[in-house]
């Protein structure tokens, strides 16, 4: 494939459909002019082919645009949360040498620490896209803020009617993501418009061959995710869905926009679940038009699957919860279950033009059944990391991602991880898998999340088990039935010594369990 993801964009998008934000439809025709404004406003800064682009906002219009417009011209969206304070993201912007940022308003009430960054900098506002409520949000963006003049906006360079040509290419690196990289170091992941385009398209060829006018997707998930901007973004506009941004997810906005629209495809993660459970927000006919929901991005129950299948089967004609695999290295998806194969407890197939192989400690494939490493040749595959590490191996052929998560494949092809490789824990000598553990107590109804990690008491290593609860239990409860489920269902040595309730689990900025956080606690 040699189209950019801004040619793949036109090709396929509906352009009478719409994107929707806080509430407000904006025509995908007048969208796709404020890409072909803000490309041609980019290119007026005389920037070369390979420079980057700094992308610190959250998922909207603004975001999205700069993404196309990147692919457009040849230039790498490097996108980094925008929450990040002041010093890490100047440490970022200088190892990715960018030359232009992007910023929110509302997000930085004090413009002028930015200077210190040495950037082209472009002010962005909710303000840009709310119509009459504009008045509201340049009033809350103005409050109190401490603002540079003479500063390039957002809503000025989309107006931009000069003509650009398309100057990237399929093979261009398109975007900078953030990994917790596949043994655990923080790295920069180079992905392509080959890797976005391909992975939309072994999508889109499992689901949906066309949608219905009028269709939306819930985009919940970060655009600073690859899973979020491929699978909950790039992937929709590109069978035709209209697409509903949501900058920040409250379980009671979701439920609204559930109702309001006519929302078929929803890819989450599975703490998404658990608030819109938590917050009584799932249970609702709003679900009717759903046909899939996606899930991924970290470890997902049986016990959360069942209550969610059980939900939608109230509702809706068919919709399932659909497990899947990825990592930000291989463009975030590569294997999920769909109508056609669907398997319980399974990450599904790999995708089509995806493959996905069980290495074990020397690099040789195992037989179907046998765990070992994850490895992966997809379409998605990254182009490596910036920093010149890498985790591609080359065999039969083909390059292969090693994820660092351990797993297997059962005989008919049906991908199940067991756990992340640099998790497992060492046991007299006897592998302890810790979301076997987290997934063996979530099965006690007053467990509502379980973290396992590994604590050292005199030299030795023990598991330990940390729950939040669902419902008020006693801690003395807690344990003694944390402890005789394992006894019931798992080996000896992964049978916690050590059991302790949290009020709330700690979470990354992606929103998964901290599971470092808890083992630096003890």
């Amino acid at each position: 494939m040699l189209e950019t993801c801004y040619e793949t964009l036109l090709k396929n998008v509906d352009k009478q459909g719409f994107l929707v934000y806080y509430g407000i439809k904006i025509p995908m025709r007048k969208f796709l002019r404020d890409i072909e404004g803000f490309a041609a406003s980019l290119a007026a800064l005389h920037l070369n082919k390979g420079d980057v682009v700094t992308v610190y906002l959250p998922t909207c219009p603004q975001s999205l645009a700069a993404f196309y417009a990147c692919s457009k011209l040849g230039l790498v969206a490097n996108f980094v949360h925008p929450l990040i304070p002041l010093q890490l993201l100047k440490q970022n912007v200088q190892k990715v040498h960018s030359k232009v940022l992007l910023f929110y308003d509302a997000l930085l009430r004090d413009e002028k620490p930015l200077q210190q960054l040495h950037q082209i900098l472009v002010r962005c506002s909710v303000a840009d896209y709310v119509g009459a409520l504009k008045p509201f949000f340049a009033l809350y963006a103005a409050a109190g803020a401490k603002r540079q003049k003479s500063m390039l906006t957002y809503s000025q360079m989309r107006k931009n009617t000069a003509t650009t040509a398309i100057l990237g290419n399929g093979a261009d690196v398109v975007c900078y993501m953030h990994s917790g990289g596949t043994s655990g170091e923080p790295k920069i992941v180079k992905l392509s418009n080959n890797a976005f385009n391909g992975t939309a398209h072994a999508i889109s060829s499992m689901y949906r061959s066309r949608v219905q006018k009028g269709e939306y997707n819930l985009a919940t998930l970060p655009i600073f995710h690859a899973y979020g901007l491929c699978a909950a973004m790039h992937t929709p506009l590109c069978i035709g869905c209209s697409l509903i941004l949501v900058p920040k997810f409250r379980p009671k906005t979701v439920k609204a926009y559930l109702g309001k629209y006519n929302v078929t495809i929803w890819a989450v993660v599975p703490a998404m679940l658990l608030k819109m459970e938590k917050a009584k927000c799932l249970d609702s006919k709003r679900l009717k038009h759903l046909d899939v929901i996606w899930c991924g991005g970290d470890v997902l129950d049986e016990k959360t699957v069942e209550k969610t299948d059980e939900i939608l089967a109230k509702y809706c004609k068919r919709a399932q919860l659909m497990r899947g695999y990825g990592l930000t290295e291989v463009c975030g998806v590569c294997a999920v279950n769909n109508y056609n194969h669907y398997r319980k407890g399974s990450c599904g197939q790999p995708m089509p033009t995806c493959f996905a192989q069980i290495l074990d400690d020397d690099g040789n494939p195992l037989p179907a059944g046998e765990i070992g490493e994850i490895a992966i040749n997809s379409p998605g595959n990254m182009d490596g990391y910036l920093e010149g590490q890498d985790c591609i191996v080359a065999k039969q052929g083909k390059r292969w991602v090693t994820t660092g998560d351990l797993g297997y494949l059962d005989e008919d092809g049906f991908l199940f991880v067991v756990d992340r490789k640099k998790r497992s824990l060492k046991i007299a000598a006897v592998n302890v898998f810790p979301s076997q553990v987290e997934n063996c107590v979530k099965q006690l109804p007053f467990v509502e999340e379980a973290c396992a990690v590994g604590v050292k008491v005199d030299g030795k290593q023990y598991v330990k088990v940390y729950v939040t609860l669902a419902t008020p239990t006693d801690s003395q409860t807690v344990k003694a039935e944390v402890v005789k489920i394992c006894r019931e269902n798992l080996i000896p040595y992964s049978v916690p010594q050590f059991v302790e309730v949290l009020s709330a689990m700690p979470r990354t900025p992606m929103g998964k369990i901290d599971f470092k956080s808890l083992e630096n606690k003890n």
